[in-house]
């Protein structure tokens, strides 16, 4: 089952368009990474899946329902954070959640365990309006997962965060998806997407540009192979029949561009062939960041 499923999603300000016929695949207990540059419309999107825009088309499914027809139902099982944490300034951080508790029953324990997860515990007496932004990022986050939801919308939960905090909310989400939550979250901060997605959506210009598994998206892009070899003259010549890309030849070394990784399969196979023996072979994956800023030249095109 997808945890969140659009069809054709779209949306209008007056004459501009600002998302163009959205089809997002959200799998079921997965962390789904959603990448754009400011303006693609990426909180647009986060907006309309949480009701803060109207969804005209009953173009939304979460977790099997319709947005349009089930909002009370679906939207008693899903947690948010957009854009800046939404709270009660002169109250503490346990009353806070205590208001929460009002409405979901929990009980002492469940505010205590989650102030726990989110390293709150020590500032509990402490009133939200002198927390630093970082905490206060932290309390935003421990209402969205106050009361237990199975889907988590996140609009850059780590804004605010330091380094060390950074690493504890990246820990905090593998736990809750390991516990069979989903997770849909934008963030700026490439690098920590890449250790904890398991799925990537690229949005550029109102449009996905690309939408799959992390690996898929990681596997697929163009880098330079480097092989050495028994004879590199001869390699050469056998992957520039085979029509591989050779860059160049250096010594006992050949240099070769491939588009992935069974590209790459394809070409130490396309060598064992033929009986060209290979001594050593690097190749260096593109990072997330990289890939995002080809992608996005490339849809610009």
């Amino acid at each position: 089952m997808e945890s969140i499923l659009t069809h054709q999603l779209s949306f209008k300000i007056g004459p501009k368009t600002i998302l163009d016929h959205i089809d997002l695949h959200v799998p079921d207990k997965s962390v789904y990474g959603y990448l754009g540059r400011n303006g693609a419309g990426k909180s647009t999107t986060i907006k309309l899946l949480l009701g803060l825009l109207e969804d005209r088309a009953d173009a939304i499914f979460i977790r099997g329902k319709s947005l349009k027809a089930d909002r009370s139902a679906i939207y008693a099982n899903v947690g948010n954070l957009v854009e800046a944490p939404c709270y009660y300034t002169k109250l503490t951080v346990f009353e806070n959640l205590k208001y929460l508790d009002i409405i979901h029953k929990k009980g002492n324990k469940r505010i205590d365990a989650v102030l726990e997860m989110v390293d709150l515990r020590k500032e509990k007496r402490k009133k939200a309006s002198t927390l630093s932004m970082g905490m206060k990022q932290r309390l935003g986050i421990a209402m969205a997962i106050f009361h237990d939801p199975q889907l988590l919308i996140l609009d850059e939960p780590l804004n605010g965060l330091d380094p060390q905090g950074i690493v504890e909310m990246r820990n905090l989400f593998r736990m809750l998806n390991e516990q069979g939550k989903t997770i849909f979250l934008s963030s700026h901060i490439l690098s920590e997407l890449e250790k904890i997605a398991t799925h990537i959506g690229i949005i550029e210009g109102g449009k996905m540009i690309f939408q799959g598994t992390k690996n898929e998206l990681l596997g697929q892009v163009e880098r330079e192979a480097r092989l050495r070899t028994s004879d590199a003259t001869r390699a050469a010549m056998v992957l520039n029949n085979a029509e591989f890309s050779v860059l160049r030849t250096e010594g006992q070394t050949v240099v070769v561009k491939i588009s992935g990784d069974n590209h790459f399969d394809q070409m130490i196979k396309c060598l064992v062939q033929q009986q060209i023996e290979i001594y050593g072979l690097e190749s260096h994956n593109a990072d997330l960041e990289q890939i995002f800023i080809n992608l996005i030249a490339r849809s610009n095109d």
